[in-house]
């Protein structure tokens, strides 16, 4: 894959998408129903202590910033139909660090971005099945290009639920090209709960506070050791979020948000290997985000 590619298209991708979500914001101003357009999206920017990609350490040195964002577009609604609603989008995620990790070529603090199709089906009580491919690139060449299928299937449980709502999901990874760690590609499985603690009826500070658990699992060769064996459990974490939407800022923007969240990993001996031996690590993010 060419340098051009590799580097600056993602980077112009990424421009190109900003500016995108920018002018559907500001047309929202003029739009006189609330659900006049079809398109949707969210951009977020997040900073963090450290890059575990499903407990596989990338990088946990000074400073890390990783932007993303993603466009949507909704295809089809009806509450008449199995399939209650489609919607197809395109995203971008980047992780850039000041530690220059594993850098063949400039930009050298670029490590990842990551391009990925999606399609989501709206499935009967309140059901949603998100297909996605990845395209995992490295700019400065710390990492060969790796390629994965995901399916994904969460469960919007609020109305059922109401207040002791846990927001279950799970996740099945295969990867298709090339490989995230071992000498084979593996397909894993990853699924998760997401309760809320703690919500403050304030219209100026609606803060939120949730207590996400996730667990990481390999159906084959997805944690696999230098040795060629494969263990099942490659992590677990848990930790807290706490969410506040900026309600001062004009709707017409978007709806913007601070995020504060932090987590423990818990990793199985594989993943501990792999980690510079540890069972345990803290990871603490702070994200500035915008939803419209």
């Amino acid at each position: 894959m060419s340098y051009w590619t590799t580097t600056r298209i993602p980077v112009l991708f990424a421009a190109t998408l900003a500016l995108t979500i920018a002018d559907i914001a500001s047309a929202q101003q003029a739009a006189e129903e609330e659900d006049a357009s079809r398109w949707s999206g969210a951009m977020q920017f997040d900073f963090t202590n450290a890059y575990f990609f499903r407990g596989i350490l990338n990088e946990r040195s000074d400073f890390i910033f990783q932007p993303w964002a993603e466009l949507y577009l909704n295809l089809f609604a009806s509450d008449d139909f199995p399939i209650n609603d489609l919607t197809i989008g395109m995203g971008v995620w980047n992780s850039i660090h000041h530690d220059k990790t594993l850098a063949e070529n400039s930009p050298s603090t670029f490590y990842e971005t990551d391009w990925y199709p999606m399609i989501s089906l709206g499935l009967p009580w309140d059901l949603s099945l998100t297909t996605t491919y990845y395209f995992y690139l490295s700019p400065n060449g710390a990492f060969d290009e790796v390629q994965e299928l995901n399916f994904e299937l969460a469960w919007d449980d609020s109305e059922t639920l109401g207040r002791f709502a846990v927001a279950p999901w799970i996740n099945f990874a295969t990867e298709t090209y090339n490989t995230s760690l071992g000498e084979d590609e593996g397909s894993g499985v990853q699924m998760g709960i997401e309760p809320t603690l703690f919500e403050l009826d304030n219209d100026d500070f609606p803060l939120a506070l949730t207590f996400p658990l996730e667990i990481g699992l390999s159906i084959v060769d997805y944690y696999e050791g230098d040795d060629g064996s494969d263990e099942t459990f490659g992590y677990f974490n848990w930790g807290a979020t706490a969410t506040l939407p900026l309600a001062f800022i004009d709707k017409s923007f978007g709806a913007w948000s601070f995020i504060l969240s932090g987590k423990g990993f818990y990793f199985g001996d594989t993943l501990a290997e792999v980690n510079g031996d540890d069972d345990l690590y803290g990871v603490v993010m702070g994200s500035l985000g915008v939803e419209f």
